[in-house]
């Protein structure tokens, strides 16, 4: 009886040189974090503008402390 390449398939190669170690874990990282930027990127300067305000705020509220303890 003849064996078919497909019941006993061959071993993956030792060492895959077209693909370095953790290309498919820094694929998804990218996907994961470009998509949004895709998908939301129209809201983005809004939230990034908010974000903006924010931190000025922040840092006015905290100046008179920062110098008076700075000097």
């Amino acid at each position: 009886m003849k064996q078919h390449w497909h019941v006993k398939p061959l071993p993956p190669p030792e060492d895959s040189s077209d693909r370095p170690d953790g290309f498919v874990g820094l694929a998804l990282l990218a996907l994961i974090f470009i998509s949004p930027m895709i998908y939301f990127g129209h809201q983005l300067g809004a939230l990034e503008a908010w974000l903006l305000q924010a931190y000025g705020s922040i840092e006015n509220w905290i100046s008179p402390i920062r110098d008076w303890l700075l000097g």
